[in-house]
């Protein structure tokens, strides 16, 4: 006999409304396979990852599509080739592109991109943390080689461009636990004291040329730079106060060409994707994992908090719907996050 469940999502994308159509559905619960888990949904983080997938649906399409790529919740079942996981365990993890989202009661993923909840943070709290923070590990590890650019970290220098949101204000708490020198560019009064209550001393505004701002406050030029939001308006300035042979991670496709002076400098430049390993299923998968539990530790040793600024008690149709807005607003801060007790 078939176990059903209550899902949020939609059929037609339905593009004019300004949201997405978010409605109530009662479908299948998942059976996990091979190296899945079945989590019972504690809560879900928005992520401007399924205002992405919402406007990129297709009319032709009248398929159910579930969002919700950040969730925390407790393994119910396992697959067969499970190793890392128990029916118990308490899990947190940040989802893929290529499968439902997790607006639902239960929800299947690969224990791969999974670990332990942090043990001193609530469903609500953890939620709020993997997809920017496996983002943001990535960054610094893969794409920007941070941790080999020099003996002592502090001198490497790391502006955060979009150091409020939600990619910037965990990437901010995890470069200044490597010992790195960062700043961080916010152009609201708010967001700047957001991202200075996160530990970063020098906050620079997006909305005025970096060079002079960098100057006033004794850099010159940074080594690296994560393009974390609006990289069409800014990868010029970055093109400016980056040094020599430095590099730059951008998290969104850049419309235009690069810069000539990125080919003058032999500037490195790449583009960052937490759903490449999940997608392709890439040999070294399990890297997710492992940040993941750097992440729980971090977390638990106090180093790292949770970007958990709006939370709803209660996960449903029309709470989606308000959240969703709120998140296009492009006015938030940290993440918004929706509790699911069913």
């Amino acid at each position: 006999m078939t176990d059903y469940m209550t899902a949020y999502g939609f059929t037609t994308p339905q593009l004019d409304g300004g949201h997405p159509p978010i409605e109530k559905h009662s479908i299948p619960v998942p059976v996990p396979e091979k190296r899945q888990i079945l989590v019972k949904v504690k809560a879900v983080s928005l992520n401007p990852t399924d205002i992405a997938t919402w406007s990129r649906k297709k009319e032709s399409d009248d398929s159910l599509t579930i969002l919700g790529r950040d969730v925390s919740g407790t393994v119910v079942s396992t697959g067969s080739d499970v190793t890392l996981f128990k029916e118990g365990d308490d899990v947190f993890y940040p989802g893929s592109s290529n499968i439902q989202g997790a607006q639902a009661d239960f929800h299947v993923i690969d224990e791969r991109m999974v670990s332990l909840k942090p043990k001193n943070l609530t469903h609500s709290e953890a939620a709020a943390l993997p997809l920017t923070a496996l983002t943001s590990y990535e960054v610094i590890h893969d794409r920007l080689s941070l941790l080999s650019q020099s003996e002592n970290p502090k001198d490497t220098i790391l502006l955060i461009v979009g150091a409020a949101g939600g990619v910037g204000s965990i990437a901010c708490q995890i470069a200044l636990n490597y010992g790195f020198t960062v700043i961080g560019t916010a152009s609201r009064e708010e967001s700047a004291n957001h991202v200075k209550n996160l530990g970063v001393k020098h906050v620079i505004n997006h909305k005025e040329p970096f060079e002079e701002q960098l100057k006033a406050i004794g850099f010159e030029t940074v080594d690296a730079i994560l393009l974390a939001a609006k990289a069409d308006d800014n990868i010029n300035e970055a093109a400016e106060v980056i040094r020599p042979q430095g590099s730059v991670c951008s998290l969104l496709p850049l419309k235009d060409p690069l810069p000539l002076s990125f080919f003058s400098k032999s500037i490195s430049f790449s583009y960052e994707l937490m759903y490449t390993r999940s997608v392709y299923e890439t040999s070294d998968w399990i890297k997710q994992h492992e940040y993941l539990i750097e992440l729980k530790n971090q977390v638990e040793q106090g180093f790292i908090q949770s970007t958990l600024t709006k939370h709803y008690s209660e996960m449903n149709e029309h709470t989606l719907i308000e959240a969703y807005k709120e998140l296009m607003s492009d006015q938030t801060l940290g993440k918004i996050v929706l509790e699911h007790s069913s």
